[in-house]
């Protein structure tokens, strides 16, 4: 018997966070205690949310990352109902398999004020999610274009 959750197998329970900034080169920490320098990424638990602190010379601008509940995640907790795995979907919630940190990329550009800092990043985020999901939505026409010329 099987006591793994489909998410946690197929997203792990930590997630790669990207970190970048405009101009690169900022001194990121968070604050669950690890750091880096843009342009960078930190493997961090699904589960937590954590404040970020860029600092690039004296300018220091902070943003908070949360976690929401993911589509893909959500979708993988669906397949432990289907097989019957409740164990799994008890699986999957405790390890945050589930989540996805928000924003991710996190992307500070210092030409923003403190004050709308959170605002610009969160706009970062959905203006890349929007291009990825375009982007997808393109191919997936394309191959159901070249599949019905097949059929020809």
């Amino acid at each position: 018997m099987t006591t793994t959750g489909c998410a946690t197998v197929t997203r792990g329970s930590t997630e790669e966070v990207t970190f970048t900034s405009k101009p690169s080169g900022a001194v990121v920490t968070t604050g669950l205690g690890s750091g880096c320098t843009t342009p960078c990424a930190i493997r961090i638990s699904r589960k937590e949310a954590f404040w970020v602190t860029f600092k690039r010379g004296r300018d220091v601008r902070k943003l908070h990352v949360t976690v929401k509940s993911s589509s893909d995640g959500t979708a993988a907790t669906a397949g432990n109902f289907i097989a019957g795995g409740l164990i799994g979907v008890a699986v999957d919630a405790d390890s945050g398999a589930t989540l996805d940190h928000v924003p991710n990329p996190v992307h500070v550009d210092f030409s923003v004020p403190q004050a709308d800092i959170q605002q610009s990043a969160d706009a970062y985020y959905h203006a890349i999610r929007k291009a990825e999901e375009e982007k997808f939505a393109k191919e997936r026409a394309a191959e159901k274009a070249a599949k019905e010329k097949q059929m020809q």
